[in-house]
């Protein structure tokens, strides 16, 4: 079903870099304009440089294109002699715990989504794909991964990685940017486990987990690029036909996925009492004190256990209100898919089709931002900065698979995977 391929990477020259820490990323998208300006001074080759560009908006893509020749030129930046398989460990620390995710990384064939063989799970916005496009245009090169979501419950392909992890990895490196995390890298270049991997693989689907923007960016550019053909009408195998991607065995324990919280701010706000109101006739509303970010999950945790559709409003009056959608609203609302019954249980749909849908008939919505963070939420509206806080529940792994079975798509930013895995460790240029 899957089509995979080793890369030669492109990777960091470690006779060239002083520390492989101080040159590494989160992904683009998770970069905050203070840990921005961390990362440019960490380090002269700090993929930042490549990835979140200095310029205008016209030149910065082009400026980046420039610095990546420069450091190929220079040596910062080297292509792998052989094509591999990269084995990824990512560990991190969760309640005082080390934890990991293990999987690696590879090629894969773009396929439209309707061929079912790559499934995306959220919605996406289209301004952050245009610049992604416009990256990708300039440098012709994947700086990070897609990290994509695999069932192999036989763990066929573990049982290669763990064989091939006997020696050292040639990359094991901190994160200057989140000492939390560490990374480690191996290469898979023996024939053999190359050829089992893709044969293994070929039979799989895969569930993007992160990297939606990046994978539809890479979509559109193959339509534009990549339809030349041989003398016998079919495909050649262009660089452009395929994206760099992190493929992780979805049944291990360590993957988290947090709520992506929703912050709003009114163009005229009417304070909390009036929010309420509006949304009084449909949902339950039960004020609450305070007491601690584990009890606010276990209790949302709970509702969900029940199939309540339920949630936290934080506004100006620093009291949390548990909001449960009536039982009467949900069995009414059209707003339901009434064919799916599992994605009936999916609270960040209900607020997004309906509970805002109740709220922006009645006021204007100035700005809506989204963060995983309960503490940032709580800040941001006590200092004014937003109006009201929307914190949701968590979702399982187990629960992301059957929603995209069910052929459901989530709002956009309805997840937040963590650990994210850090980009600059290994790229694809499409001139190798």
């Amino acid at each position: 079903m899957v089509d995979v391929l080793p890369l030669n990477g492109l990777i960091y020259n470690k006779n060239r870099i002083r520390n492989i820490s101080d040159v590494i990323s989160p992904p683009y998208d998770v970069i905050s304009p203070l840990l921005k300006k961390k990362l440019y001074k960490l380090d002269p080759c700090n993929i930042i440089n490549l990835i979140l560009p200095s310029g205008s908006s016209r030149s910065k893509y082009s400026n980046a294109n420039k610095i990546l020749c420069r450091w190929i030129e220079n040596d910062v930046l080297k292509f792998d002699s052989k094509r591999c398989f990269y084995i990824f460990e990512e560990s991190y620390y969760l309640n005082n715990k080390r934890k990991k995710i293990f999987g690696f990384i590879g090629l894969t064939k773009i396929e439209p989504y309707n061929r079912l063989k790559i499934t995306p799970h959220e919605q996406t916005l289209p301004e952050f794909k245009q610049d992604r496009l416009n990256l990708l245009k300039s440098c012709r090169s994947n700086f990070g991964f897609v990290y994509t979501l695999y069932r192999d419950r036989q763990n066929k392909i573990l049982d290669i990685l763990k064989n091939s992890i006997k020696e050292k990895p040639f990359i094991h490196t901190q994160a200057e940017y989140d000492s939390s995390l560490t990374f480690k890298i191996w290469r898979i270049s023996r024939t053999p486990d190359i050829e089992e991997i893709k044969k293994i693989m070929k039979k799989k689907k895969l569930i993007i987990a992160d990297g939606h923007h990046r994978y539809e960016t890479s979509e559109s550019y193959r339509q534009k690029n990549s339809f030349l053909k041989n003398s016998k009408g079919k495909d050649l195998l262009n660089p452009e036909n395929f994206i760099l991607t992190l493929y992780i065995e979805s049944s291990q324990k360590d993957i988290q996925i947090y709520p992506t919280h929703r912050k709003i701010k009114f163009k005229s706000y009417p304070g909390l009492g009036n929010i309420l109101e509006i949304l009084n006739k449909h949902f339950y509303i039960d004020p609450e004190t305070f007491k601690s970010y584990e009890y606010l999950s276990d209790r949302l945790l709970h509702s969900k256990s029940r199939r309540l559709k339920s949630f936290y409003i934080y506004g100006e009056d620093r009291k949390l209100y548990f909001i449960t959608l009536k039982s009467s609203s949900l069995i009414s609302g059209n707003h339901i898919k009434r064919n799916n019954k599992f994605y009936l249980n999916f609270d960040a749909d209900i607020i997004n089709k309906f509970l805002m849908n109740k709220i922006s008939k009645k006021l204007e919505i100035k700005k809506i931002d989204f963060s995983h963070s309960v503490n940032n939420v709580i800040k941001e509206v006590d200092s004014k900065e937003f109006d009201i806080g929307i914190l949701l529940s968590s979702l399982t792994v187990k629960e992301l698979e059957k929603i995209c079975i069910s052929g459901a798509l989530m709002p956009q930013k309805s997840t937040y995977f963590y650990p994210k895995p850090c980009t600059g460790l290994v790229m694809y240029k499409f001139d190798r």
